[in-house]
Formats: C-alpha cells, sequence, structure tokens
C-alpha cells in the first residue's frame, strides 16, 4: 500500500458514522429465530479484471421465510441492500458526498454485468433475526434521503459530516459493533464483501454458517445470472459472539 493510501487510512477512526437508527435498535430477544420464520443472508461482490475501484461493488440481500400451511408456499419478504450514486458513475476520488440510490437485487446484478464485473455471491446463510430487523432499519434510513453517496466516506466531506456512506458501510452501519477502521483503503469488491463474512461469522451472526441454504437461488432468481459461488472458511468466536448478543 503507498504511504498516501496509508495516511487515508487513519482517517478512519475519526471519521463520523451517519446516524442510522439501526445501530441503536432494540434487538432485545432477537437472538433465536421463531419456529414459524427463518432468516437468511447473502453478500455480494462485484469487480472488473484487473480490478479498478470504480468497477467494484459489496451489497447484501436478507430474508424472511415465513411457512404456510401444508400445500401453501412459504411467505418469502426480500429486501436489498446496495448503495450507489444516484448517477451509477462511481467517482473515487470525489471527496464530497453526492446524491445516493439504493438498487434492487435484480437491477444491482444487471448493472454490475453491464458494466462487466464478475459477480461474486456468499451464502445464502441463515441468519439471526437481529441482523435481519436492523438491516430493515438501515435500508429505511438510506431510502429516507437523509444520507448520501461517497465513494471513500473515511476522508472528505462524509468522514468530516457523517453525512454520506459507501457500499460497503451502508451494509455495516447497521452494526453498533463494526467501525469505519475496519475497513482500510486497499479493501473494496471481493475482499470487503468477504471480509464481512469473516466478521459476521465471527460473531455468531449467522446460523451453522457451513451450511448454505441454495434453494433460495432458484426462488430468487440468481441461477439466471453468471454468478461464482464462494465459500469462506472461517470459525465463530466465542468472545466475540457474547460481544453481539449483549449489542444494543
Amino acid at each position: 500500500m503507498s504511504l498516501a493510501a496509508i495516511g487515508l487510512g487513519g482517517c478512519a477512526r475519526f471519521a463520523v458514522r451517519p446516524p442510522t437508527p439501526a445501530a441503536s435498535t432494540d434487538v432485545a430477544g432477537m437472538w433465536e429465530p421463531r419456529p414459524d420464520e427463518k432468516y437468511y443472508l447473502i453478500v455480494f461482490g462485484a469487480q472488473s479484471t484487473p480490478k479498478v475501484a470504480r468497477k467494484t461493488h459489496t451489497w447484501g440481500t436478507v430474508v424472511r421465510v415465513r411457512p404456510k400451511g401444508e400445500g401453501q408456499a412459504a411467505e418469502i419478504d426480500a429486501h436489498t441492500i446496495s448503495w450507489l450514486p444516484a448517477t451509477l458513475k462511481i467517482r473515487v476520488y470525489r471527496f464530497d458526498v453526492e446524491a445516493g440510490v439504493d438498487l434492487g437485487l435484480h437491477e444491482t446484478i444487471r448493472f454490475v454485468l453491464k458494466n462487466e464485473e464478475r459477480v461474486s455471491e456468499w451464502g445464502p446463510y441463515e441468519c439471526r433475526p437481529r441482523l435481519y430487523h436492523r438491516s430493515l432499519v438501515q435500508k429505511d434510513f438510506l431510502d429516507s434521503g437523509r444520507i448520501g453517496y461517497q465513494a471513500i466516506d473515511t476522508i472528505g466531506e462524509a468522514a468530516r459530516k457523517g453525512n454520506g456512506c459507501d457500499c460497503i458501510h451502508a451494509l455495516t452501519d447497521q452494526d453498533p459493533l463494526f467501525n469505519r477502521s475496519r475497513y482500510p483503503l486497499n479493501r473494496f469488491g471481493d475482499s470487503a464483501s468477504e471480509f464481512i463474512v469473516r466478521e459476521m461469522w465471527k460473531r455468531d451472526l449467522l446460523i451453522h454458517p457451513e451450511q448454505t441454504h441454495d434453494w433460495l437461488q432458484e426462488v430468487l432468481g440468481l441461477n439466471a445470472y453468471p454468478i461464482v459461488r464462494r465459500c469462506y472458511q472461517g470459525r465463530v468466536d466465542p468472545e466475540s459472539a457474547k460481544e453481539a448478543r449483549e449489542a444494543k
């Protein structure tokens, strides 16, 4: 990493986080799912070959499944956080906040494929209910227009004012245990997406993360795209899991 990047990366610890209500949402009692519903997480990454920052993206989809009676299709609710500039033109060296847009799952996949980026996927993993519910609060915050987009949000206007975020923090800001210093400037695209999976795995926010629930691929229409399936071989950390349970 260059000296300039190291210097910019050091700004992360002082960057102001956007005031998302998701991080302070009361999630007491939302650790184990109820018998009548399941929750899932899919994390995506996209990048060009060779990898260039303006042609990378990280996004995620959370899913709630509520089984119905015998012979009836389950009720499935899927929500995607995919934060991009409203222009869909990522300007890495623009250090002021611009209008953002939260694209849907299929909109995002079509966009990155058109942009000649390879799509990678981690999951689908079963996840804790608190991850699903906090993600919905975070999505509402993004869609409210109270926050904008900045490709590198640890410097510039977004870092000073907390009024903008990049695609990575659009996903992770819902969790009070994530912070800006966890993401050095050399982590974007697939590496950023995998890091998010690693952090959630370590803190036990994924249930039996060694198992993926591939039936959701067809349900969500993901089989229609040339997606590379990824597998992260991690481990559950007891102390991190305890910290996640106690987080408010």
